[in-house]
């Protein structure tokens, strides 16, 4: 009798855990960023942090959600996870003036001031367009001109009298085409194919090889931005500058 009754209990019990586990999978998106926004608004800022990566491991993140993610982590004074995650907001929506701001802000309370070469005002003009725009809008932008372009041709060949204009006007917009590609492939090639990544920890050492036992080159600091150039198990190779290169371990960094 003893012997039935457990078995009723545990399945009773394994019976209530599921439909209570269904109930928090089968939760919309909409209803876990509401109830993340309406913690971080009552400064419950570690639930807020953990309904927010629910979304992100749902892959339900939107830009939105990545800028909340890093003020509630911000508000934490954990920076590196703050500007990881500004970070990658401004990948979805990069002219979010206020993810610029904070990450900005972020940025100057790291330890290591690590300066980005000044590409001067031309360069800045030249990449405004590159910096503030993302891939599915510079896509978009592609296929605009490209369109102009095909349809003043077909024009030039119906207008004769105004080919001569058409063919200029063609011109101009197939050598704005060109350098929208060129920023399109930059774009991919940079978020696509280069591994940019965030110390997320107090503190790493930055070894000459992927081993402990490898000389210390140098050690960084939370926030610290890098590039990632090779892995290895349980490792990253990364590059700050032309003399700045070793190894650290992977979960010390997060990838952007």
């Amino acid at each position: 009798m003893k012997v039935t009754t457990m078995k009723k209990s545990s399945l009773f019990l394994i019976l209530i855990f599921s439909i209570f586990a269904n109930i928090v999978l089968a939760e919309s998106p909409q209803g876990i960023y509401t109830k993340a926004n309406l913690n971080y608004e009552n400064e419950n800022f570690e639930e807020a942090i953990f309904l927010y990566e629910t979304l992100v491991e749902m892959d339900s993140a939107s830009a939105e959600v990545f800028y909340n993610l890093g003020n509630s982590y911000f508000k934490l004074k954990r920076i590196g996870k703050a500007i990881l995650n500004y970070e990658r907001s401004l990948r979805m929506m990069p002219r979010d003036r206020d993810a610029r701001l904070n990450l900005k802000l972020a940025r100057t309370m790291t330890v290591d001031k690590i300066e980005s070469p000044d590409k001067g005002f031309v360069l800045n003009a030249v990449f405004f367009l590159y910096d503030r725009m993302n891939i599915n809008e510079l896509t978009f932008l592609a296929s605009f001109f490209y369109l102009i372009v095909i349809t003043l041709l077909i024009f030039s060949i119906f207008f004769v009298a105004k080919r001569k204009t058409l063919f200029y006007t063609t011109g101009a917009f197939g050598i704005t085409l060109v350098l929208v590609l060129v920023f399109l492939i930059a774009k991919i090639h940079s978020e696509n194919f280069i591994k940019t990544s965030v110390v997320v920890v107090d503190k790493v050492d930055v070894r000459s090889g992927p081993k402990e036992d490898y000389s210390l080159q140098f050690t960084l600091h939370e926030g610290t931005t890098l590039r990632v150039v090779e892995e290895r198990q349980s490792w990253y190779e990364i590059d700050l500058s032309k003399d700045l290169k070793g190894w650290l371990p992977k979960d010390s960094v997060e990838i952007i």
